[in-house]
């Protein structure tokens, strides 16, 4: 019973950092905020996390948990593989509207921590990463579902694409509008037209 509480205390704790570090940033959001989000005290709270690095390591964590699930739901939903190959970009959309643009919490801990070697810098490139297989996973079985994709290089269109969902994002959220997802979700389709 006692390991099922502290695993409900530490997702609770984790929850408040969530909210927190996504949409105040990680400078910008004290370990005395996520201690009132949460409910739970500060020694609670350090007997789960030493630093408040360690807390945005496992917000990391569990937002690229989160992130990665929606996306291959949404790729799994689709019934063909065109289909499947829009669909982070569209994905990409609905997150960036039902968050009134707040943008990717990767890319917002990237811009935060400049130095590349930094353990959050670390863990939110490694999310990038495995978005941008994801995104190659698509390309490549776009390419082997039909002849006249046959021609496509899958790493360079699957970075195109890349590139495209970045940008898309970052415009977004300067403009606060949906058409850079819109422009975004078109290239991409040029991307494998012939």
């Amino acid at each position: 019973m006692a390991k099922r509480d502290t695993s409900k205390t530490k997702d609770k704790i984790i929850e408040a950092a969530f909210d927190l570090f996504y949409n105040q940033g990680y400078q910008a959001t004290t370990v005395d905020q996520v201690i009132e989000k949460s409910g739970v005290s500060r020694p609670t709270l350090y007997t789960h996390f030493s630093t408040k690095e360690d807390l945005c390591r496992a917000y990391l964590s569990e937002r690229k948990t989160r992130d990665l699930t929606a996306f291959k739901e949404a790729m799994r939903r689709e019934s063909n593989p065109r289909d499947r190959y829009l669909a982070v970009i569209r994905e990409v959309g609905k997150a960036l509207w039902s968050t009134e643009y707040r943008g990717c919490g990767f890319f917002n801990i990237i811009s935060e921590v400049a130095d590349p070697a930094h353990p959050l810098f670390r863990e939110a490139r490694r999310f990038v990463d495995d978005l941008r297989e994801l995104i190659r996973d698509g390309v490549a079985e776009l390419k082997a579902s039909d002849p006249r994709y046959g021609k496509l290089d899958v790493d360079q269109v699957a970075d195109s694409y890349y590139v495209l969902v970045g940008g898309a994002i970052m415009v977004s959220q300067e403009y606060r509008e949906k058409w850079p997802v819109e422009r975004a979700i078109r290239a991409i389709e040029t991307l494998i037209e012939s």
